[in-house]
């Protein structure tokens, strides 16, 4: 059974729902406003739940946990300012979550620091915009299902792990505009990234040189790497690149400054 937002705005004269085998919800385009309602923690079959909007606010994310069934949770504009700093170890507790979608949520709480993996089937997350201050989080090199990721336009730091490189399935990676991000690209872009197409390391502060192996890439059709401390020539990387047979790479886009 699925719900959306269109269809609530139609039952002017409700008086009682029962949602509790609902196991779609989705609200996005409902013009709802104020307080997510922490009973929506009681849709324990719940697999989808969309709530983006500009209008609503959470107070806690306790009731959360309670959505055990839940694998994808787009929440995209919502406000959590007030949440607190727990809000990333309460949505680890959801063990079938494969998609997390969190941008310009307003989040001010660290991420970096997990005690354990729970959502191995993490497959998507975007938490990017509105300048989430933390130190990156090493505990995504642990988690191989990953195949998005963007993290852009935040304020994370730190050094970025040689283990990123290693994620067998990653198709897309955005850590552009964080300006704090520091790390090894040629050791980085040396890993088994078989899978990338899109790859955005703009304005932080990697360092080294762009290494031949990323001729490998033969999947890859975006390189940002702007704003960064990077030396070496790209006309190098592009006869390396242009050994590989697939039709993406003749789609390639760079941006590159030396």
């Amino acid at each position: 059974m699925s719900l959306s937002g269109e269809i609530l705005l139609k039952l002017k004269f409700l008086r009682y729902l029962d949602l509790s085998d609902n196991t779609y919800l989705n609200l996005s385009n409902g013009g709802f406003s104020g307080v997510v309602p922490p009973t929506l923690g009681n849709l324990s079959n719940l697999q989808f739940l969309d709530l983006a909007s500009g209008s609503l606010f959470v107070k806690d994310v306790e009731w959360m946990t309670s959505l055990v069934s839940l694998k994808k949770l787009k929440m995209d504009g919502v406000n959590f300012s007030m949440v607190g700093s727990k809000w990333m170890e309460a949505l680890n507790m959801l063990p079938f979550l494969t998609e997390l979608l969190l941008q310009y949520c307003e989040l001010s709480s660290p991420i970096s620091s997990l005690s354990s993996i729970n959502f191995t089937s993490l497959s998507i997350l975007n938490i990017g915009g509105k300048y989430l201050q933390s130190k990156f989080p090493i505990w995504l090199q642990n988690i191989s299902s990953i195949t998005f990721i963007d993290l852009s336009l935040n304020d994370l730091y730190g050094q970025i792990s040689p283990g990123l490189g290693e994620l067998p399935n990653l198709q897309h990676l955005d850590l552009s505009w964080n300006r704090y991000l520091t790390g090894n690209c040629s050791q980085l872009l040396s890993g088994s990234w078989k899978k990338i197409e899109f790859l955005d390391l703009a304005a932080n502060n990697f360092l080294g040189t762009i290494p031949a192996s990323i001729g490998n890439f033969c999947n890859l059709k975006h390189l940002d790497v702007r704003l960064n401390g990077l030396t070496g020539s790209l006309p190098e990387f592009l006869k390396e690149i242009k050994n590989c047979s697939s039709e993406g790479v003749a789609a390639l886009k760079v941006f590159y400054q030396s």
